[in-house]
């Protein structure tokens, strides 16, 4: 179990006892206060208890360095890192103000390095599918959480997609889906080292990433208004790839308004200014 709900008088009492639940101290825990306790009229009528929500801290590294134990998932781990110091050591300190609209080349070329020498034999999609389903079970395994999945092959795209419930599967997700973005780049080197063309792999846990890109397209219209008000550049928080490209769909027809990426990996980010080519 990696939370508990519970209830007490004071919200102290019913964090101990989710705490010994938990089998956890304060430290290994995230505490929610989901209501506060109430004392009703005069102390004597109507009183409500606190009610909180006590979840075991787990970041998205430990849940993906839970799994990477064996010498093959180790040898993916590294191509990372390479691909990751070769990209930070080629990367101008003078960045082209080029808008990111198509942002799928970059995953290309990283795809065909991958491929060029293949440390292993290249599998067909049932092959593939079995590397998956197993992939994702050994993480579900590790946090003890039940799940349903899905894994859809379409072209060269394959979406993954774990469902189980909501209230649960928060901790796969992670702040702004780190934890599930860290599993999908994992995945993705692991399908396009077995894989003689390039797959773009798509993990989901939930319906996240629709909600994601709805919330991101929220945030792309009302900062856009604002800059259009202020006349002043706004930097957006740092996004992966995949997110920076809804951006940027999201404001490439609105009049007015210009996109670019700036800065490195993983902390990369939209700015929204506005577009001086234009007459005011």
């Amino acid at each position: 179990m990696n939370f508990s709900i519970q209830s007490a008088k004071t919200v102290d009492e019913a964090v101990e006892k989710a705490l010994l639940e938990l089998k956890a101290t304060r430290d290994e825990v995230d505490i929610e206060v989901i209501e506060e306790p109430s004392g009703g009229f005069l102390g004597l009528i109507g009183g409500k208890d606190a009610i909180v929500k006590v979840r075991r801290k787990m970041d998205h590294k430990d849940i993906v360095d839970s799994i990477l134990k064996d010498e093959e998932i180790e040898s993916v781990r590294s191509v990372l890192d390479e691909k990751a110091k070769e990209e930070a050591a080629a990367e101008s300190e003078e960045e082209a103000e080029v808008p990111e609209a198509d942002e799928v080349e970059e995953e290309n070329e990283q795809a065909e390095d991958a491929t060029q020498e293949p440390a292993f034999e290249y599998l067909n999609d049932e092959e593939l599918e079995d590397l998956i389903r197993e992939y994702i079970d050994r993480i579900m395994s590790a946090i003890k959480l039940g799940y349903t999945l899905s894994v859809d092959f379409n072209e060269n795209e394959i979406f993954v997609s774990i469902d189980g419930k909501r209230e649960e599967t928060g901790i796969i997700i992670g702040k702004h889906g780190s934890t599930l973005n860290g599993i999908q780049i994992v995945l993705s080197a692991m399908v396009n080292q077995r894989s003689e063309e390039f797959r773009r792999v798509i993990v989901d846990c939930s319906g996240y990433r629709k909600r994601r890109e709805q919330v991101l397209k929220r945030i792309a219209g009302k900062t856009a208004n604002k800059v259009l008000k202020t006349n002043k550049s706004i930097k957006l928080e740092p996004m992966n790839a995949q997110e920076r490209r809804i951006i940027h769909a999201c404001l490439a027809n609105v009049d007015g308004i210009r996109t670019r990426s700036e800065g490195k990996e993983p902390h990369r980010r939209v700015v929204i200014h506005k577009d001086t080519s234009q007459p005011s």
